[in-house]
């Protein structure tokens, strides 16, 4: 299948008879009863329109020299007429605004207006299928925009800020005021192109993407360069050695990787049911030349599954990546179901961040099915930190990979890293290693916990990483809180680095974001501001200075 044609397959990606077997199948009304009753569950109970702005009650001190607005995006949707979704990416998608100025905090939040919002809307009920939840009697769809929730991501574009989904068009908001513009035209040549929720900035005012196509036996990957001023520069379509799971991936200075899990698409009643665990197929890192998409490697790993990333650095001849890790894929086909439905039988593990460390030998030229079938041999060591946690952060650069490779004499070792994990409501907020405990579950068993890992590098000379011997520090935010994603704010000549970051006190009905020190998120937030709007909880943002 060339490009052409998988551009015009990709249009019926989400067609009724592929996301939807079973189109009789009635909402599970009953588990949505059950999940109301636990207190967490307020998170994900959704909200029924926009939130006008709200100045907030503000704590701490906040810097004055610190003036932008952080957005966040997430599925806040999550019922109409009495039926509810059974499954957390369903929802249609929200933005929340913070406008930081002058040490005050404002809030809004409107829906994204995608086709399918409107329609629904207008009809006053559910009207299409998606991607966990089949609807009796739901409109055919014609294209991968036809169910577009646009609730996953944010990124800013232009002057604008484009809300991002797994599969379809980026939609157009105004930065200020929220108001949806319409879809991102990538040319009509482009129309519909699968636009994933993570693009990655390319250092040269373009981005680097991809998307997948499953459909009808299909194991095909597309990735593809967006030049500076919006139009594709290139693409390629790759061969992939099993249908998987793909939601991100990273890039080092000439390299781009992704996780081929071990959860592969096959069937089922909804896009979600269509995937399985497989851990029989081994996972592989697929490493992708940036210069020359022809030429990629491909090393064989344990079965395992990965939503996110963190930094990926080249060094000595090797090819270092950060990713949060987890044991399968239960977390996708299971855990994020229970979330809306009740139906927690089984626990979810929990990820952990590891180092995978493969050699940058001389690569594959996979121009076929059968030659990138020949992966390399097993040399690939993962590095484990024993640290539990999920949504990585760290100061992306702002200049290219190159440049940034000149100016340190070589590719620099990682930087540090922030993201959330669940801790047990009874450790000690110390941030010690010897009270941590990652196996006993928080109250929600959501993320309750802020961590930076201060050194992530390889140690593979003296074994495997233990928690010993990873250094990191941590800041827990209490019984009862669920912590999002945090979002790093690189220093300027006006202030220094921060930890921006939203949560929920589910115990006492309250929505809020704290501000930490990036270089001490241990010693606490050194300014919060909270509110009685129970926001749901989503997925990414992004912070814009003022």
């Amino acid at each position: 299948m060339d490009r052409r044609q998988f551009l015009a397959g990709s249009a019926a990606l989400m067609t009724t008879a592929v996301w939807a077997i079973s189109v009789d199948k009635l909402l599970a009304l009953d588990n949505a009863q059950a999940v109301a009753r636990a207190p967490w569950a307020i998170g994900f109970n959704g909200v029924e329109g926009d939130y006008q702005p709200l100045t907030m009650q503000v704590s701490g001190e906040w810097p004055a020299q610190l003036s932008g607005n952080l957005y966040r995006n997430g599925p806040a949707k999550m019922s109409r007429a009495g039926k509810a979704y059974q499954h957390w990416f369903d929802g249609d998608g929200m933005v929340q605004q913070f406008s930081v100025a002058n040490g005050q905090v404002q809030h809004q939040a409107k829906f994204i207006q995608t086709k399918k919002f409107k329609v629904e809307e207008a009809a006053g009920t559910f009207k299409y299928t998606t991607a966990g939840t089949v609807i009796p009697n739901a409109l055919p769809i014609r294209n991968n925009d036809d169910l577009n929730v646009a609730n996953t991501s944010l990124l800013p574009r232009h002057g604008e800020l484009l809300a991002l989904w797994e599969a379809g068009s980026p939609y157009r908001l105004d930065a200020q005021t929220l108001t949806t513009f319409g879809v991102k035209s990538f040319g009509d040549k482009f129309k519909g192109l699968p636009f994933s929720a993570h693009p990655l900035d390319d250092g040269q005012g373009g981005l680097w993407n991809f998307g997948v196509w499953y459909v009808g036996g299909e194991k095909q990957l597309l990735v593809y360069q967006v030049a500076a001023d919006d139009s594709i520069a290139r693409m390629e379509v790759i061969e992939l050695p099993q249908a998987s799971y793909l939601h991100a991936f990273a890039q080092s200075e000439n390299k781009l990787v992704f996780y081929i899990s071990s959860c592969v698409y096959e069937e089922g009643e909804t896009y979600i049911d269509a995937f399985k665990w497989q851990p029989e197929l081994p996972s592989q890192l697929l490493v992708i030349d940036k210069a020359d998409f022809k030429a990629r490697q491909l090393h064989p790993l344990p079965a395992g599954f990965v939503f996110h990333f963190g930094q990926a650095i080249e060094k000595n001849d090797e090819l270092s990546v950060q990713l949060c890790l987890y044991p399968n894929s239960t977390i996708l086909t299971q855990g994020m179901k229970g979330l809306l439905t009740g139906a927690r039988k089984t626990k979810t593990p929990h990820a952990e961040l590891v180092t995978i460390i493969v050699p940058l030998t001389a690569p594959l030229t996979a121009a076929s099915k059968t030659q990138l079938a020949e992966t390399l041999p097993s040399s690939a060591r993962i590095n484990r930190s024993g640290v539990m946690m999920e949504f990585p952060q760290f100061a992306q650069h702002t200049k290219s990979n190159k440049e940034l490779a000149e100016k340190t004499g070589g590719a620099s070792d990682f930087v540090p890293l922030f993201g959330v994990g669940a801790r047990s409501d009874s450790a000690i907020n110390s941030g010690a290693n010897s009270t941590f405990k990652y196996e006993a579950e928080s109250e929600s068993g959501l993320s309750n916990t802020l961590y930076c890992i201060h050194n992530a590098k390889d140690r593979s000379q003296h074994g495997a990483n233990t928690l010993s011997d990873t250094s990191y520090s941590a800041f827990y935010l209490g019984k009862g809180k669920i912590a999002e994603e945090p979002l790093y704010i690189p220093a300027t000549e006006q202030h220094e680095a921060y930890l921006l970051m939203t949560w929920l006190d589910y115990h006492n009905a309250l929505s809020g974001l704290s501000l930490f020190r990036a270089s001490d998120i241990s010693a606490g937030p050194i300014a919060s501001a909270q509110m009685n709007r129970v926001l749901p909880l989503g997925f990414h943002g992004c912070f814009i200075n003022a």
